[in-house]
Formats: C-alpha cells, sequence, structure tokens
C-alpha cells in the first residue's frame, strides 16, 4: 500500500432525510437562516449546528454515540487495517464520508473517521440549497472563527485565509449563511473530533458546476494547498487529509426516483446499481476520465439537472479531483480508492445508545 491512498466508502439513502429547499433564487438572509438552526451561532465567531435531531450536539451522547460506533465496529475495523496493510499511528490521506442520521449511519462513519490522523481537514462538502442563493460555478468558503463540536468549538486552520488570499476572486465566495444552512460537514464533525481535542478543519462547499469548471477549479485549489505545504514540509495524510461528505442516492416515491419500483427487488436493484457506480468509478487508481464518467452519469451534462439523485454529484468528484492533483503534486504518486463499509438506511439498524 502506498501511503497516497485513499479510501472510499458509500451510503445508500432509501427514504427521505432532506427538509424543503428554500423557494428557489430568494437567497435566504443570515437571520433567516439561523432561525432555522437548531444550536444557532454565536455572531461569526462560532458557527452552531443546522441539524439536532438525528445527530448529536453534546458531549455525553456524542461519546455515547461515536464510543458505541468504534465497538461495534471493532472487529470489522481491525479486518480493514490487515485487508489494506495499514500499521499502528498511519492515516488515510482522505475519503469519503456519510451525513447521515447519527443513530443508523454512525457504523459507516468510523471506518472512514477513525482512520483520518492528521491535525487539520480539508472538509468538501454538498450544497443542497446552492439553488437559493441562484449559485454555481463557485466554491463556498465561511469566515468563522471555528465551529461548534461536541466537546468545544473547533478552530478554522489558517489555510483558509491563506487559500481565500491565493484563488482568484472569481473562484469563490465567502458566506457565512450559506454554510449555515447546510448540514453536510457538521454531521461528520463529532466523528473527526473525537481523540483530537486540537484538530482544526478548512470547510468548503461545492455547488453545480460542470466537468470543465470543476476541473479548472481543483487545479487552483490543489495548486494552492500543494504550495501551502511545500512551504511547511507538511505530508499528505499525515499533517492534512481531504474529507468529501456524500450520502449517495435518495431513492423512493418522495425523491421521485424509483426506476426499479419499490419492492424487495427493487431495494436490491437500487443497492447493487449504487455499488456498481463506486466499483466502475471509485474504487482502484484514481482517474479524471472516470470521475468526469461518474458526474455525467448523475447528472446532464448540460442543465446539471439529476439523472440520479445521489447527495454528492458535485462534491465527490470536486473532492477526489482535489486529492488526486494533491497527491500527485506533494507525493508523485495516484491515490487509489477502496471500499470500506457501505449501508442504507434499511439495512443498518438503530445505535443501542443510551436514551436522551
Amino acid at each position: 500500500m502506498t501511503r497516497a491512498a485513499a479510501f472510499l466508502f458509500s451510503l445508500s439513502i432509501i427514504v427521505p432525510t432532506i427538509p424543503a429547499d428554500c423557494t428557489e433564487g430568494q437567497g435566504p438572509t443570515r437571520a433567516e437562516v439561523e432561525a432555522m438552526m437548531g444550536l444557532p451561532s454565536d455572531g461569526d465567531r462560532v458557527r452552531g449546528q443546522m441539524d439536532t435531531i438525528g445527530f448529536v450536539v453534546e458531549e455525553a451522547p456524542a461519546e455515547d454515540v461515536v464510543a458505541t460506533a468504534v465497538r461495534l465496529e471493532h472487529e470489522s475495523l481491525a479486518a480493514q487495517d490487515q485487508q489494506l496493510g495499514m500499521t499502528d499511528g498511519q492515516g488515510f490521506i482522505g475519503g469519503i464520508c456519510p451525513h447521515d442520521d447519527h443513530l443508523y449511519a454512525s457504523r459507516v462513519y468510523v471506518h472512514l473517521t477513525e482512520r483520518i490522523t492528521a491535525p487539520r481537514v480539508l472538509l468538501i462538502g454538498v450544497f443542497h440549497r446552492a439553488k437559493s442563493w441562484e449559485l454555481q460555478d463557485r466554491i463556498v468558503f465561511d469566515k468563522f472563527d471555528a465551529w461548534h463540536g461536541p466537546w468545544g468549538k473547533i478552530d478554522i486552520d489558517s489555510v483558509r485565509e491563506k487559500l481565500v488570499a491565493s484563488l482568484r476572486p472569481e473562484s469563490f465566495v465567502v458566506d457565512n449563511a450559506m454554510h449555515c444552512r447546510e448540514h453536510s460537514l457538521e454531521a461528520i464533525l463529532p466523528f473527526l473530533q473525537r481523540g483530537h481535542p486540537d484538530r482544526t478543519i478548512v470547510p468548503i462547499l461545492v455547488p453545480h458546476m460542470g466537468w470543465d469548471r470543476l476541473a479548472e477549479l481543483t487545479d487552483e485549489l490543489a495548486g494552492a494547498i500543494a504550495t501551502i505545504m511545500q512551504e511547511n514540509g507538511w505530508r499528505l495524510g499525515t499533517d492534512i487529509a481531504v474529507v468529501v461528505s456524500s450520502d449517495a442516492v435518495h431513492y423512493g416515491p418522495d425523491f421521485d426516483h424509483a426506476p426499479f419500483g419499490t419492492d424487495t427487488g427493487a431495494y436490491d436493484r437500487a443497492v447493487t446499481r449504487d455499488l456498481q457506480l463506486v466499483d466502475n468509478h471509485l474504487s482502484g487508481r484514481l482517474d479524471p476520465a472516470r470521475l468526469h464518467l461518474f458526474l455525467e452519469t448523475l447528472v446532464e451534462p448540460e442543465t446539471l439537472e439529476y439523472r440520479i439523485p445521489w447527495c454528492g454529484r458535485f462534491s465527490i468528484p470536486f473532492g477526489l479531483e482535489v486529492l488526486r492533483k494533491l497527491s500527485i503534486a506533494t507525493e508523485g504518486e495516484t491515490p487509489y480508492g477502496s471500499l470500506l463499509r457501505s449501508g442504507t438506511s434499511l439495512s443498518e439498524s438503530e445505535l443501542p445508545v443510551s436514551p436522551a
């Protein structure tokens, strides 16, 4: 196994978990967004938490959830390490993590997050509400000092300011309201924070964009990060890692997507299709042609509308292209991916934790 290995996994969602969109194009104000948050922010100092139902907020429940998931997956994690040739203390350079309900998805989360050991993490998130701001073709940074975490605030790494200063103005926006409206990154934080109290993050949201724009932006972002890494003598996986947020397919009538029907056979076919997408496009050595085809399997190239409603249709190819380019620039190696664990909202039983 090379140090430049990327390890990926997928969570299929078969039942609705996402609230209704704001009216497209209105662009909700910061005050309107804060009113939606389960845990409001502390001004521009500490971002709060959008979703607090099904997601831990405080230390005791977070410890219960994460520790229980790790305990239940202990043997599987050990087998995973052996299969991948992982040594004690060695971390993945990155991967794909779900952002669904902690009571059902936690056992999937930990197969990635328990093997992210770098002290700083670049978080690449889905931007579900991008159309509410009519935003596309630019990534989104926040300007908070820190984000809420169950064990205390999680500081923003100084890498963010260096990136904002080095990227072209037309490549990004900085907007706290947009970040507050999105739940795709906050859900991962308890799993990254436990056992790493000093870990820092750089949150980035990825809205709609076609492949050409995605390739252009990932060139720019990966180049800027590589420069920072080289200036500091950092290594990928040791000093910084890339975690991409995705919940894979949203299947069923509530999502207007049930091409196989809704019976048991349909479920099996939907899961098989998801796993084939992972195998065809994400497993093995990361390849831009395969990632391009992945994007255009999920969306219409001209309109960027869904063909298959994968939550992560933009964040996955974007994040993996950043990871691939960063690995080549700093390690001289093309990373590869492996499916660590998969699950669905029907296959995963509720985590046996203490009642709130």
